[in-house]
């Protein structure tokens, strides 16, 4: 085709929303509606599963959690020592072994109460939770070894404690008789899926736990490491192994114990979130269709009122190829309209929800990309039904309509 004829092609083509401004106005909502819900669906999938993943991660990441498990009919040996140093003298495939203590405590000052969960720890606990310090610093060895009066808040303790003063190098009463000294302040997380506070409690070294509380049924928990994620696995065999060997456990007798892994749960939310995405991708799609359809009605309605001039321009050279290429030109400008103005709407909506909710903003490019282009795409193929039918149409019969 000559150049001036694609231009005049283009051109033509471009004058038609201006030609049937409301017509074409509706003709581009639909699609623009389609293809805004489809990038906004998919944020929004995006968006939560990243926020529950990372929800699950706060948790620690490549860890086993090995967890005394208590029924009415059984007495389970506690998690002591003897399990503690089992696994650090008997595992291979561990890097950290972390044991922990955790109970409700009141803590106070200056008359002010706060009920929280307070843990005790080794400092080796950063090393697994990831848990970052925003004012202050963590204890260390020293404090350990000395059984120091020092502990690390969460902000939901300090704000409800200090309101806007600063918590640093301040004695709160914890249980009622321990007076510790704040040395940290744990950066803000916010709430869990099920609304639980992640700001909530505090941490102290797990030798003055035992001093100041004792722990009659042991560690509430040992949390272990395996030397890299691939050992998760084996660890977690070897770990069975070993705490049942010191519990006595032989044969086919259940344990009495749990080992949980926060990174099976990622994994699991990973999966569900991508689950999810699909079925809500799937569901906008079915707008773009919905879109599409749209844009073929139109030009049906189109080529009908146009087919006395389509008789004209076949009575003057014409070619049945040119006509059905100027129809689909036409269905293109519409499409593309159309998804320009979807990119917006998908976009706008996926910030603002992502911003109500909390969510990390996740509209990515190669969603609006694939988006705008399936769009333009949609509207291209069903509009190629009534180019065919307007390319088909015999000259006499289209010049003795009116």
């Amino acid at each position: 085709m000559p150049l001036k004829n694609q231009r005049d092609m283009i051109l033509m083509a471009l004058s038609v929303p201006l030609r049937n401004p409301g017509r074409s106005a509706l003709t581009a909502i639909g699609l623009a509606i389609g293809v805004g819900a489809f990038i906004a669906m998919v944020s929004f999938g995006r968006g939560a599963r990243s926020s529950v993943v990372s929800q699950f991660e706060a948790l620690g990441s490549n860890l086993l959690r090995i967890k005394p498990m208590f029924s009415v009919n059984t007495t389970p040996r506690p998690l002591d020592d003897d399990v503690l140093r089992a696994l650090e003298r008997e595992a291979t495939s561990l890097g950290l072994v972390v044991p922990l203590y955790q109970r409700d405590f009141e803590v106070e000052y200056k008359g002010r109460s706060h009920r929280t969960v307070i843990r005790g720890q080794p400092p080796e606990f950063t090393k697994i939770r990831e848990e970052p310090i925003d004012q202050g610093t963590q204890f260390d060895q020293v404090d350990v070894e000395k059984n120091a009066k020092v502990c690390v808040l969460g902000t939901a303790v300090t704000n409800d404690l200090f309101g806007s003063e600063s918590p640093l190098d301040k004695v709160v009463t914890i249980g009622g008789r321990m007076p510790c000294r704040i040395i940290g302040v744990f950066k803000a997380r916010g709430s869990n899926l099920n609304g639980s506070d992640l700001d909530e409690g505090g941490v102290i070294p797990h030798t003055t736990y035992l001093a100041q509380f004792g722990a009659p049924n042991g560690y509430s928990y040992i949390e272990v490491q395996p030397k890299n994620p691939a050992l998760l696995a084996a660890a977690r065999a070897e770990v069975t192994e070993i705490v049942r060997n010191a519990h006595g456990i032989t044969g086919e007798d259940p344990s009495d114990f749990q080992i949980l892994s926060p990174d099976e749960v990622t994994r699991v939310a990973e999966q569900i979130g991508g689950i999810l995405t699909a079925l809500l991708a799937a569901i906008a799609g079915v707008s773009l269709l919905v879109g599409g359809i749209g844009i073929m009605n139109i030009q049906l309605m189109s080529v009908a009122e146009r087919t006395h001039e389509i008789g004209i321009r076949s009575a003057i050279g014409a070619s049945p190829a040119q006509i059905m290429r100027q129809f689909l030109a036409e269905a293109i400008v519409l499409a593309s309209i159309g998804s320009a103005f979807g990119v917006a709407i998908g976009v706008t909506a996926a910030l603002i929800v992502a911003r109500k909710m909390g969510w990390p903003q996740a509209t990515s490019a190669d969603v609006v990309i694939g988006s705008s282009l399936f769009g333009v795409g949609v509207g291209t193929l069903f509009g190629y039904i009534p180019a065919k039918r307007a390319a088909d149409m015999d000259p006499i019969e289209a010049l003795r309509r009116e």
